[in-house]
């Protein structure tokens, strides 16, 4: 792709992207033919997008996904469950005003695990225990954002000292490459392992605590301006539940994309192809059409990377877990004949939480490199994952003793939870 765009044009088309659904859900009635009209007039935006960036941060990627996003919830919102601005009433059933329509209409579009509302995502991690031992009601605002605030801090520390180490570790890795490749000594396996246990530090750690931080950042903004903490539950559940693929998409990873991709793989499996739910078919169809949507979402995304959408790394990372799903489904119901009926309330066994945690690990091991290709190749031309950084101020011995010292103290002071 030889053309760049800056990020003002990335945030004036995204802009536009929130706008048109949000403006048409409340002035327009729901069959008109302005909201069959506005779905391909967004995919065009979005294609609009899609060239890359000189220097792109961590936030230009979330501006095109939640673009692509869009896309889905707006053929939910405007098409497949349509609403219209009769339905936004107040507690008397009087319709509310023009701006507060909007306002409604505009979370409806952009916030979309719909928190505190009737559509309101799965599994939706719930807040840490530090508040509710305390409050176990109404988690007070002054307590939130104390807290909040200094994970913040430190989340942007730790991300700053690993982007310099990764960065680092990589350009050595490629200087020394070439000799060792042809050395005699060289073990191809070791290298494998190596890349394996790189890409769960990624997903355990790296994405967990990046995304965790932006979340942040903004849940303090919206709480300072006076929006409840209880709008702004964990955006990432706990390591506890990963001992099945469909725990760790479903309970242990963020919900953003649970809403919008549901939606449409349902309304394409039962309304379109006309499968019966509760099919094997429908099932896995449900199953392969959210994460091929998935997928494609992420494709969108790497373009800002100066990444090819024609790569297959990242589609075929997320369509490995259809296949994945039916492995472990067709385990998990040998398992439970050869057993009987039994009781399945409440968590498996614990040996069977750690047999399943390493399943997941395994797949994931084996199948990230796939979606991390172009990190590991152009590790120099990789996006920065923080507006600045302040490894150039603190030598980064002082700063990795900063990042190391302040987890244990966040752990005992505010209860941290992994």
């Amino acid at each position: 792709m030889a053309e760049y765009q800056s990020n003002g044009r990335l945030f004036a088309l995204f802009a536009l992207q929130c706008l048109i659904p949000t403006v048409l859900l409340i002035t327009t009635p729901k069959r008109s033919t302005l909201r069959y009209l506005s779905i391909p007039v967004m995919i065009w935006l979005v294609s609009q997008m899609m060239y890359p960036i000189h220097t792109p941060v961590y936030p230009s990627t979330f501006l095109i996904g939640n673009s692509a996003t869009f896309i889905l919830t707006a053929l939910e919102l405007l098409l497949i469950k349509p609403q219209a601005g009769s339905d936004f009433v107040d507690a008397n059933g009087k319709q509310k005003s023009f701006l507060s329509r909007l306002f409604e209409a505009f979370q409806l579009i952009t916030c979309s695990r719909a928190i505190n509302t009737p559509r309101q995502a799965k599994n939706i991690p719930p807040f840490q225990e530090y508040y509710s031992k305390r409050d176990s009601k109404v988690i007070p605002r002054g307590r939130f954002l104390i807290r909040e605030s200094a994970i913040a801090v430190w989340q942007f520390l730790a991300i700053d000292t690993i982007t310099v180490l990764a960065s680092r570790q990589a350009m050595e890795n490629q200087e020394e490459q070439s000799s060792t490749s042809i050395s005699s000594g060289y073990m191809p396996g070791l290298g494998r392992i190596a890349e394996a246990i790189q890409m769960l530090f990624t997903w355990l750690f790296l994405l967990r605590v990046l995304m965790g931080f932006y979340y942040r950042v903004s849940a303090i903004v919206f709480v300072s301006l006076g929006d409840p903490p209880s709008n702004s539950p964990p955006l990432v559940g706990r390591m506890k539940d990963i001992y099945t693929l469909r725990n760790f998409w479903g309970k242990f990873w963020h919900q953003m994309l649970r809403i919008p991709l549901t939606s449409t793989s349902n309304f394409l499996a039962r309304d379109v192809l006309g499968l019966p739910r509760s099919s094997f078919i429908e099932r896995y169809t449900n199953v392969f059409i959210v994460f091929f949507f998935s997928g494609l979402i992420h494709v969108v995304v790497d373009t800002v990377r100066n990444i090819s959408p024609w790569e297959m790394g990242t589609m075929s990372f997320f369509l490995s877990f259809v296949f994945g799903y039916m492995i472990e489904d067709g385990v998990l119901a040998l398992w439970k004949r050869t057993r009987g009926s039994q009781d399945n309330a409440g968590l498996p066994p614990l040996w069977q939480r750690i047999l399943g945690f390493c399943w997941v690990m395994t797949w994931l091991g084996v199948t990230s490199p796939w979606f991390f290709k172009s990190a590991m190749l152009k590790p120099e031309e990789q996006m920065a994952l923080v507006p600045f950084s302040v490894a150039g101020l603190i030598s980064l011995p002082v700063l990795s003793s900063i990042v190391i010292g302040g987890g244990i103290v966040l752990k005992f002071v505010f209860e941290g939870e992994f």
